[in-house]
């Protein structure tokens, strides 16, 4: 009887718990005049503290359809469990403009947003952009333009401003918001 109860006890921990509202978003995410929104839930019972992503596309007669609902887009707060890494990677904040949104994470010495549009029925990941401060001095810009399969790279030495700039052909187009992982895999 001892070892089922645990059985439970254990499986009662592991269930998903998105208890905890973190932000709402309202904007224009399709090309009608009805304003959608997006939602982020975070499940503060689970020692990673993983965010959920739910978008909302507004129908006629202010009806609400669920498009999106995924534990994967957003990075946890604990992606190496409580006593990891905590602090030095966070979600930040997700902005929508121009019927784009941007999923926005501060880590200790980056900054990285994903920006996303609706294409058909599904979300298609469109930009990346990253600025980064190395240990010796260096920033480093990155953009990757998924619709033209661009990649820029821009790295400034601060200890005498030289700048170098690179610009690559990417082989690969961008992934849907559904099949995209952002989350790291320790924590999967």
């Amino acid at each position: 009887m001892t070892s089922i109860l645990s059985i439970c006890e254990t499986h009662a921990q592991v269930e998903p718990n998105f208890n905890y509202q973190v932000l709402t978003r309202v904007g224009h995410l399709s090309k009608d005049k009805e304003l959608d929104s997006i939602v982020v839930k975070q499940d503060t019972v689970n020692e990673f503290k993983p965010y959920k992503l739910e978008i909302y596309i507004n129908k006629k007669k202010s009806r609400k359809a669920l498009v999106v609902s995924t534990d994967k887009a957003i990075a946890p707060e604990h992606f190496r469990g409580v006593d990891g890494l905590d602090g030095k990677k966070s979600f930040s904040d997700i902005r929508i403009k121009n019927r784009i949104f941007t999923i926005v994470h501060n880590y200790e010495n980056q900054v990285q947003e994903h920006s996303f549009s609706l294409e058909g029925s599904r979300f298609k990941l469109i930009k990346y952009y990253s600025i980064k401060l190395e240990e010796k001095g260096k920033i480093i810009y990155e953009t990757i333009n998924f619709n033209t399969l661009i990649r820029r790279t821009k790295t400034i030495n601060s200890s005498d401003n030289q700048v170098l700039d690179r610009e690559y052909k990417l082989s690969t187009g961008s992934k849907y918001l559904k099949d995209l992982n952002m989350v790291p895999e320790t924590y999967q």
